[in-house]
């Protein structure tokens, strides 16, 4: 039913049966394929939270700051509207965090309105009537990732990096990390199978790019950077060019980089990638050279983080 209310109309027999069949396994694929997850036709618990957040409309419920943080559509429209205004909530993730209620209480100030941090109902009324006229769609923190890449050190030595690996990867991971730490560069390396986990990590530590590896029982590989229909993140983006176009000099196989909503590029505060690679065969038999070609790719990467490979 879930899905159906989301426009993904499920065959009604299967409805009224409670069957899990065909049609429900399809429409949960076209769900997943949208909403950037991982497409298997299986509920896991990341599809169910998704699933969960896509049900709140803006003024649905109050949104504050809170622990653990509010997630959801309403989360993803609110930050929209605020950044088009010219608030920067940094990351349009659907995530209400600390920069979310900053550029919420910057809003509330300039138009008059009780400064709490809440987006209720007074504030979404004020919202939704802006709305109403021509506002530009260049978000200002888009501008802002740009200009933070633009003008940083371009050295990798005494950089933060994080690698993170998931399954039977840390062979591959813990040599890539290696090699960023040959070239001077302050490297943890996480390999707690929950990518929130991971990522509350990466960003404690400060860290100036994540880098995840995943070795699954395909035959290509996938490079997958953050992205929603309204942003993505620009230096994401440009990384995961360059890590792409390394392992493409390494394995012959088909190499693409794809814009996704994976928790761990959502809840990741800088620049993430997380390098799915296939056939495992070919990766084992690749570690060290895998390992170097992404070391490089990530030194090129912050030489110039605006160009792609």
């Amino acid at each position: 039913m879930q899905l159906s209310n989301l426009g993904f109309f499920v065959d009604s027999t299967e409805i009224t049966k409670k069957e899990f069949g065909p049609d429900t396994q399809k429409k949960l694929e076209d769900f997943q394929k949208f909403r950037g997850l991982k497409i298997s036709g299986i509920l896991d618990e990341t599809t169910m939270a998704v699933l969960l957040e896509a049900a709140f409309k803006l003024g649905n419920r109050p949104l504050y700051l809170q622990s653990p943080m509010l997630r959801g559509d309403d989360v993803f429209e609110l930050q929209t509207q605020l950044g088009r205004l010219g608030f920067d909530v940094g990351r349009i993730d659907g995530i209400f965090g600390p920069q979310t209620v900053k550029a919420l209480l910057d809003f509330q100030k300039n138009f008059g309105l009780i400064e709490d941090g809440i987006a209720g109902h007074e504030t979404i009324r004020n919202l939704q009537n802006i709305k109403q006229r021509e506002t530009p769609d260049t978000q200002i923190s888009k501008i802002k990732e740009i200009e933070n890449l633009r003008i940083r050190n371009t050295e990798l030595r005494s950089r933060h990096l994080v690698v993170g690996h998931f399954g039977n990867s840390a062979t591959l991971a813990n040599a890539t990390a290696r090699m960023l730490r040959k070239k001077g560069a302050k490297v943890i390396d996480l390999n707690n199978p929950d990518e929130d986990v991971q990522a509350r990590t990466a960003n404690g530590f400060e860290a100036e790019m994540y880098i995840g590896i995943q070795i699954e029982n395909n035959s290509y590989c996938a490079v997958n950077f953050f992205k929603t229909k309204n942003s993505q993140s620009e230096g994401g983006y440009r990384l995961a060019s360059h890590c792409s176009n390394a392992i493409k000099k390494v394995m012959v196989v088909e190499t693409s980089t794809n814009g996704m909503q994976l928790p761990i590029l959502r809840a990741t505060k800088m620049p993430a990638v997380l390098c799915v690679l296939g056939p495992p065969g070919e990766v084992v038999e690749n570690t060290n050279e895998i390992a170097k070609a992404l070391a490089d790719a990530i030194s090129t990467w912050f030489k110039d983080p605006l160009e792609f490979a």
